[in-house]
């Protein structure tokens, strides 16, 4: 829902007078100057092009196709419903490929007591556990 709503609004506003706020505001650059460390911030401009990419639209000619506002609400649909297809899809490949992998953990047993921990994080910590059970230094 989240996606076709963005993908009907920046149709809206890309279809509006050059002259109103939000037409202003989506086609504005930000003027450059003192920026922070790290990664530049995002823009809805970036999270734009992350959702057409997704959507298997056009980057580049996205705004040819919602200059007319029927052929652009009937991409949207095809678009949104692959794209939801696709997602429940690979979530269920996800849960399936987890719930019945292809490869047995590895055991890990421990050099106190002989308990056998599936992951070898839990094994560190259960050998923590055991050191301080019997007394020995950590």
């Amino acid at each position: 829902m989240i996606v076709k709503s963005r993908l009907r609004w920046v149709g809206h506003v890309h279809r509006i007078d050059d002259h109103r706020l939000p037409k202003i505001v989506m086609y504005s650059e930000l003027s450059s100057g003192y920026r922070e460390k790290g990664a530049p911030r995002k823009r809805y401009k970036d999270s734009l092009k992350r959702t057409l990419s997704a959507c298997d639209i056009d980057v580049q000619g996205w705004s040819d196709l919602a200059t007319d506002r029927s052929a652009w609400r009937c991409r949207i649909q095809e678009a949104t419903t692959k794209f939801e297809e696709e997602r429940i899809t690979a979530a269920n490949n996800k849960r399936l490929r987890r719930d019945n992998p292809t490869q047995t953990p590895t055991p890990h047993p421990c050099r106190h007591c002989s308990r056998i921990c599936r992951a070898r994080i839990g094994l560190i910590s259960h050998e923590r556990a055991c050191r301080q059970r019997h007394g020995q230094p950590p």
